[in-house]
C-alpha cells in the first residue's frame, strides 16, 4: 500500500510544481514546514491521516502553506489561469484576484462560480477553493469591440438590436430620460463606462417615467 503513488500539487515559496508521491512521502513532505496544510479533494485533512484515508487515483492532493496568526494581506491563492498563451498555474494576492476581476474581459471564477470584483473584496476565500481566471469571450476582444444584444422598448414597441459599449452610451446619453437596466439592475448612464457588460445576460433600454425615450 506505501508504494502506491499519488499526483500531488505542492505550492510553497518557490512556485507551484506537480510530482508523484506515496503516502510516507507526502506525510513527510507536509511535515517539512511545519504549518503545511494537505486537502484531499479539497477537504482539509491531518498529515498523519494520509496512510489511513482510502484514496482513489484520481484524488486531488495539495499541500500548501497554512496560515499562521490569522489571514494577512500577504496571503496567496493558487489560481488556475488560462488565456491565449495557454494554461498556467500562479500563485496571487486578494489584492492581485481583485486586480485580475476588474481587468477588461476576463471572467474569475472561486469554486465554479462566477464573482465579480466588487464581490470578492468582502468574500473570505478558504485555502481550499479552487481559483480560475480566464478570458469572457473567446479571440480576447476588448468591450470596445464586442457587441452585446440590446433589447429597447419604445412607442413603436419592442426591438432587439446589437451595440457596442460606445454605442450603448452614446444611445443613452442622447435621449433623455432613457433607464438603462443590466440584468435588471437600473445603471445610470454616468456609471455605464465602468459597468462590467461581458457578463452581463440581458441589457434593456426603456422609457424613463418622465421625458419618455426619443
Amino acid at each position: 500500500m506505501s508504494d502506491k503513488k499519488y499526483i500531488v500539487e505542492i505550492a510553497d515559496s518557490t512556485g507551484h510544481s506537480v510530482v508523484e508521491m506515496t503516502a510516507p512521502e507526502i506525510i513527510e513532505k507536509a511535515n517539512e514546514s511545519k504549518g503545511s496544510w494537505v486537502f484531499v479533494d479539497n477537504r482539509l485533512v491531518e498529515a498523519k491521516e494520509i496512510e489511513e484515508l482510502d484514496i482513489s487515483a484520481d484524488s486531488k492532493i495539495r499541500i500548501m502553506p497554512g496560515i499562521v496568526g490569522g489571514r494577512t494581506e500577504e496571503q496567496t491563492y493558487t489560481v488556475e489561469v488560462a488565456d491565449k498563451t495557454g494554461h498556467s498555474i500562479v500563485e496571487m494576492s486578494k489584492a492581485e484576484l481583485v486586480k485580475t476581476a476588474n481587468s477588461g474581459g476576463t471572467w474569475l471564477f472561486v469554486d465554479d462560480r462566477m464573482v465579480s470584483a466588487s464581490e470578492l473584496n468582502s468574500m473570505e476565500i478558504e485555502q481550499g477553493s479552487r481559483l480560475r481566471a480566464m478570458p469572457g469571450l473567446v479571440g480576447g476582444n476588448s468591450e470596445e469591440e464586442v457587441r452585446f444584444t440590446v433589447e429597447i422598448a419604445d412607442e413603436t414597441g419592442h426591438s432587439q438590436v446589437e451595440m457596442t459599449k460606445p454605442e450603448l452610451i452614446q444611445r443613452v446619453s442622447n435621449c433623455d430620460g432613457t433607464w438603462v437596466f443590466v440584468d435588471n439592475r437600473m445603471v445610470a448612464t454616468a456609471d455605464l463606462a465602468e459597468t462590467d457588460l461581458q457578463g452581463a445576460q440581458k441589457v434593456r433600454l426603456m422609457p424613463g417615467l418622465v421625458g419618455g425615450m426619443c
